[in-house]
């Protein structure tokens, strides 16, 4: 192969990468408008609708205090759009598909968005399926790794979830895994 030609696919997977990450950041403005506050956790709450799972509820937290959004009627369509918008954008810059279940940790200069699986047997963990930072932060900044529970995004956010006495936004499901039952 010419190098002539690696260098435009290059570019293109480039500018992909970069429209993904532009994606996510007008996602979270869009969000922080919403909520209307710079810092806040953010907890999309799911629920069975027939075979399909919606969004039920938004939990937000500020300045630690906690109010619970139902979404009815036009604020509906807004928060599940918004909902659907971070779905897509996070499963586009992360190159897997964002789970269900999403918790976003708004923060001054960086967020921190956590997915649990939509749905779940008895034998799940309780950990997430996806945590990450956006940006995502240069690995070689700091050689000091912070302690826990502030060494990641999923620590940052199961740690918040738990001060709250919050569940993760996850549904069980009425199915049979495959994992042997204790």
């Amino acid at each position: 192969m010419k190098l002539s030609r690696a260098l435009p696919r290059s570019a293109a997977i480039e500018a992909a990468r970069r429209a993904a990450d532009l994606a996510v950041a007008r996602c979270l403005a869009d969000l922080r408008a919403a909520v209307g506050h710079p810092e806040a956790l953010v907890v999309f709450r799911l629920q069975r609708a027939g075979d399909a799972l919606g969004l039920s509820g938004v939990d937000v937290v500020v300045d630690g205090r906690a109010r619970t959004l139902t979404p009815v009627g036009e604020h509906l369509a807004e928060w599940t759009a918004l909902y659907g918008d971070l779905l897509e954008s996070v499963g586009r810059w992360t190159g897997t598909p964002c789970p269900e279940g999403l918790v976003v940790a708004l923060r001054r200069g960086s967020t921190d968005l956590v997915g649990y699986p939509g749905e779940h047997c008895d034998h799940w963990d309780g950990g997430p399926d996806l945590a990450v930072e956006h940006p995502t932060p240069d690995p070689f900044a700091t050689l000091v790794e912070p302690p826990f529970p502030e060494c990641c995004a999923g620590h940052r956010v199961h740690a918040a979830l738990e001060s709250l006495g919050a569940p993760v936004p996850s549904v069980r499901g009425d199915f049979d895994c495959d994992d042997p039952q204790d």
